[in-house]
């Protein structure tokens, strides 16, 4: 596990990533920070400047050189992003978490930039995958689906920041409604 910190424009971000991809990025104090970390065996790099490619991340252990090529491509993810472009993909990703709690972040990956989606058109979208002969109509809660977008361990990447309640308003943002709004006014998805 490789971790490093990305100086945004709402706070401070703590990115963490093994060999198989990025397992978190948290605004610095939200809630469930570092919830993913492994905190024994974690080792932190200083970040490269993604746009001029000045500084690369190098790790001091050689069996930490994939996670730290998973967090310069998250650098470079996080400076499209905050530089208001869609970045043109996505790092490799290592959601750590319940077999439900995968399923719905999966299936935030789906929200296009500058649109929410509502935690019930999510929870509509899960159980649409598990209807299958003798379970038609399966249900899934909005309120289970909003407790497996709070634990999100992936923040913005993984965007539950475009997830909203039924009236359109905006709630439950674990890195806060002030980076909420700022998020999704930066990807022209909120006007008051």
């Amino acid at each position: 596990m490789v971790t490093t910190t990305f100086a945004s424009p709402l706070g401070e971000i703590l990115l963490a990533a093994d060999g198989r991809g990025l397992t978190g990025l948290w605004f610095e104090g939200q809630e469930h920070f570092g919830s993913t970390l492994l905190k024994e065996n974690a080792e932190h790099v200083e970040g490269a400047d993604a746009v001029s490619g000045a500084g690369g991340m190098s790790s001091v252990n050689p069996a930490n050189g994939a996670a730290s090529a998973v967090l310069e491509r998250s650098w470079a993810w996080l400076n499209a992003y905050f530089a208001g472009q869609e970045p043109r993909f996505t790092p490799p990703l290592h959601m750590i978490g319940t077999a439900f709690q995968r399923e719905v972040w999966f299936e935030l990956l789906s929200i296009p930039r500058g649109e929410v989606a509502t935690y019930g058109e999510i929870a509509q979208r899960v159980a649409a995958k598990h209807r299958v002969p003798g379970n038609e109509d399966p249900v899934v809660s909005p309120r289970a689906v909003g407790a497996a977008v709070a634990r999100n361990p992936i923040s913005i990447i993984v965007p539950c920041h475009r997830v909203v309640a039924a009236d359109g308003s905006l709630n439950g943002y674990a890195g806060g409604l002030d980076r909420k709004e700022r998020l999704l006014r930066l990807e022209g998805a909120y006007e008051e």
